[in-house]
């Protein structure tokens, strides 16, 4: 028989993979204000995703309150990684988009830019702190997690890695798929660092947050 725990992390996964890799926020903006719909979305997810993981949240935290100068690096490290995969990554989808005559860019990075202009900070919240924590949940805490178990480490952290990138596709079209490889530096460098990092979310979910960051940052003296 399921328990208890195993039915909410079900829960949690049907939850994710309808709501955004079946696109039912969709549906639910037939009811609300798109972007109402959105913001719900993820606070419910979020809420929901760390109080169903909130044991094993209090026990990595209190594991990294005891090594502070190891995660300071870790996590430095990490978002070093991060952002050599991101433009490794971003060099390659940018050298497909000009190979195949592409002009526009991916629908996801345009949502991103026009509901920045039109409420910066509500979206710096969602996109760098709600946005990371759901994630991080989700594909490493649960996915790359439990795949393991099954599975050769380098072949989980690329599925994870392409889930990750593919769920940042808003259509079928090319220019969406050539977007994806951006993501995809994104994808596998936070696998690698869950992994390195003995599996505490942490160190993903933080690297994530700061790299989210800077990309707002730039956005923000980009579009003074």
């Amino acid at each position: 028989m399921m328990s208890t725990k195993y039915k909410g992390v079900l829960i949690f996964v049907l939850l994710y993979t309808i709501l955004f890799v079946f696109d039912g926020v969709r549906w639910l903006a037939s009811l609300m204000p798109s972007t109402i719909a959105n913001y719900l979305v993820y606070v419910v997810l979020a809420l929901y995703g760390s109080f169903l993981f909130k044991d094993r949240l209090i026990q990595q935290w209190n594991e990294i309150r005891k090594t502070k100068r190891k995660f300071f690096f870790g996590v430095l490290t990490g978002w070093i990684f991060l952002i050599l995969m991101t433009v490794a990554f971003g060099f390659i989808s940018e050298l497909l988009r000009q190979f195949f005559g592409l002009v526009e860019q991916g629908l996801n990075q345009s949502n991103i830019q026009s509901t920045f202009q039109e409420q910066p900070l509500l979206i710096a919240v969602f996109a760098c702190i709600i946005g990371p924590l759901v994630e991080e949940l989700f594909f490493r805490q649960i996915l790359l997690r439990y795949l393991r178990k099954s599975l050769p480490t380098w072949l989980s952290v690329f599925l994870v890695g392409l889930a990750f990138a593919l769920t940042h596709m808003h259509s079928l079209s090319l220019s969406e798929w050539v977007g994806a490889v951006g993501y995809l530096g994104g994808g596998l460098a936070f696998s690698i660092i869950y992994v390195k990092e003995k599996e505490n979310v942490y160190y993903p979910l933080l690297v994530h947050m700061l790299g989210n960051s800077l990309s707002f940052i730039i956005l923000a003296i980009g579009s003074m």
